[in-house]
């Protein structure tokens, strides 16, 4: 009986710190996050990061979750250590409705996200963008850093920058904004011209990997998870191949 009651006052001590553990991670706050908005960069669509640092380092390592828009393909998704090392983590995608929901595991209060999305459609020369951001915590100061492709014209944002500065050849927009409300949704409307498709830069699409494609050209995260799908049925064709030359031997050996 004294076993049994100490079993149960464990389990229950157990479960109030898995409680407290996931309270803390829900309220957690955020001190500066900083979104990049760069359109046609490294790629034909939309380059977006997402990167800052949580304000109480009591509560990692804890798991946390960013909205992210319809399509979105993640190149890095990874926690810095004081370092500045960067330890990417697993993280699990789902759709939530009109956004998708990425959530991962932090072991350090300082996050990098990084990910495309495809949103222009069409052969057209104009470019019409609206991205939402959706805050997921409390955060004290967010930063929008929206960047002006190269060889874009008529450039126009709503609603209009707070600053606009010049940096490595490229316009960068950017607006500041103090304690916006934990799940808010800020749209930015994005619009220009642009006469081809090629991207600003001819690098690998990932921020965090300078290794090229084919031929020196760079390869969107569209074509690789087309060529990694393409893959997995042509493994899947051979399995399946196998095992069918497998039964005609065994069929064989039993007739003779």
């Amino acid at each position: 009986m004294k076993n049994r009651l100490i079993t149960l006052i464990l389990r229950l001590l157990l479960l109030l710190l898995v409680f407290s553990n996931c309270a803390a991670a829900a309220d957690m706050e955020i001190g500066r996050m900083r979104v990049a908005i760069w359109p046609e960069y490294d790629d034909p669509g939309v380059l977006v990061i997402y990167d800052g640092r949580f304000v109480d380092d009591g509560n990692f390592p804890a798991e946390t979750s960013f909205f992210l828009p319809q399509g979105a393909i993640i190149s890095d998704a990874c926690s810095l250590s004081p370092k500045g090392q960067h330890f990417c983590q697993l993280f699990k995608q789902e759709n939530i409705g009109d956004m998708e929901e990425i959530r991962l595991k932090l072991p350090y209060p300082n996050f990098y996200l990084s990910f495309h999305i495809d949103p222009f459609e069409g052969d057209g020369s104009a470019r019409d963008l609206l991205y939402k951001v959706r805050t997921n915590h409390r955060i004290r100061k967010l930063e929008i850093d929206i960047q002006e492709p190269l060889r874009a014209e008529g450039f126009v944002l709503t609603p209009e920058a707070h600053k606009l500065e010049e940096a490595k050849g490229f316009r960068h927009y950017r607006y500041y904004m103090n304690k916006p409300k934990k799940g808010a949704d800020i749209p930015f409307k994005i619009k220009y011209r642009k006469d081809d498709k090629r991207p600003s830069v001819n690098i690998k699409y990932s921020p965090m990997s300078m290794s090229g494609g084919e031929d020196g050209m760079s390869r969107s995260p569209h074509e690789e998870r087309g060529d990694f799908v393409k893959l997995l049925y042509i493994l899947a064709a051979a399995g399946l191949s196998l095992v069918l030359v497998l039964l005609w031997f065994v069929f064989r050996k039993k007739k003779v």
